[in-house]
């Protein structure tokens, strides 16, 4: 009899870890996508899940790593009732105890209390990381509360947050809950990495075609107006904006408003490598963002050379910091559409500032190492 293992047997002696979130969009579900391809490598079982199906169209195409990994969802939508949310932490728990995983890392607010609390009476051996991708203050109230007690359980090993200014966020949290800390910021799969080289070529120069790109969710979080208000400013740049969400019809009629619409395009969700395409025939990336994690966006922009240009709040400063200290970004205050309209008319203009900041986003990028991140999902396991 052969002494190798197959593929399958070799999975189940690693385990199995599970990625859990709420609902499954937008950089989260790349992100988990692209960790459980990875670990699956690595010779672990692994599984992503979901509470309810994602929301506004988020959930993308499946062209890219992880992006078009299939999702299991436990109920059919939000848990704006009672009889839903009992179906889903019955579903929840046959599901853990018939699966046992080894570990299961959740995100988003209502996954990261929930799935603990299930864990621990359905599947005791499950160990639990919870991961924080924005400050928790932006959190329901209710939630965070509860997210202080359930992430001080015995299953829950591991309190992540992508970025050090999201990890100071939890400063507030109990002593145990603290001592759970750990930070792992976000980087780009491989493949991803390597088609975005491939799309980047040499240092740019100068812009070509006067295109500012945003990416993400059509949503509060984003601060679009902002950026609406700013393109006015600058009345011979464009507009690509890859996303959609609930506040689309909103920022469409600003855009009629100020008398933009034909500079702006509304592209909506695409598949990830046509999104990355999208991004790439951009000249600068802005996002004005009022929180943040550490936003993959950034991370892919900065990949194909776009200057940066963001909100000056603390998880964006970091995001384009060097591990040096280095700025590698421009950073402009919040809801000061003048000076956000000033960044973009100087770095389009100057071709020496427009090469500068490209090689400075370069080095953001290659600071962001993917074998790195997955070590340390791994480590949780072992």
């Amino acid at each position: 009899m052969s002494r190798s293992l197959t593929q399958g047997q070799a999975h189940r002696a690693r385990g199995m870890i599970v990625f859990a979130a709420t609902h499954p969009s937008g950089g989260i579900r790349e992100l988990w996508g692209n960790l459980a391809d990875a670990l699956a490598e690595r010779g672990f079982e692994t599984q992503c899940v979901a509470f309810y199906p994602p929301r506004w169209g988020e959930a993308g195409g499946g062209d890219g790593s992880g992006a078009g990994r299939s999702w299991l969802h436990f109920v059919s939508g939000p848990l704006r009732n009672p009889v839903r949310a009992v179906r889903l932490v019955f579903a929840l728990a046959r599901w853990l105890r018939a699966h046992e995983p080894r570990l299961v890392v959740t995100a988003m607010p209502a996954a990261n209390v929930l799935v603990p609390i299930v864990a621990r009476w359905s599947s005791p051996a499950t160990r639990v990381a919870i991961s924080h991708h924005s400050p928790v203050e932006t959190h329901a109230p209710l939630l965070n509360r509860l997210d202080a007690w359930s992430g001080q359980l015995r299953n829950v090993r591991a309190i992540i947050s992508v970025s050090h200014a999201v990890s100071a966020s939890l400063a507030s949290k109990p002593a145990a809950y603290r001592a759970k800390r750990r930070a792992i910021r976000n980087a780009l799969p491989p493949d991803i990495e390597t088609y975005l080289s491939g799309m980047a070529g040499e240092v740019r120069d100068a812009p070509t075609q006067r295109r500012i790109v945003s990416t993400g969710r059509l949503a509060y979080q984003k601060n679009y107006p902002m950026l609406l208000r700013a393109l006015a400013e600058v009345p011979d740049a464009s507009l690509d904006i890859v996303g959609t969400g609930p506040d689309e019809a909103e920022l469409r009629a600003l855009a009629e408003q100020l008398g933009i619409a034909e500079r702006v395009r509304f592209l909506g969700v695409r598949p990830r490598r046509e999104a990355l395409a999208i991004l790439a025939g951009g000249d600068v990336f802005v996002q004005v963002s009022r929180f943040e994690g550490h936003s993959l966006g950034l991370i892919e922009a900065a990949r194909v050379g776009l200057p940066l240009i963001v909100s000056n709040v603390p998880e964006q400063v970091e995001a384009v910091t060097a591990e040096g200290g280095d700025a590698c970004g421009i950073v402009v205050p919040l809801d000061d559409d003048a000076a956000l309209a000033g960044a973009i008319t100087a770095v389009l203009n100057d071709s020496a500032a427009y090469r500068r900041w490209s090689a400075a986003a370069r080095r953001i990028a290659e600071e962001a190492r993917f074998d790195a991140v997955v070590d340390a999902y791994e480590a949780l396991a072992v």
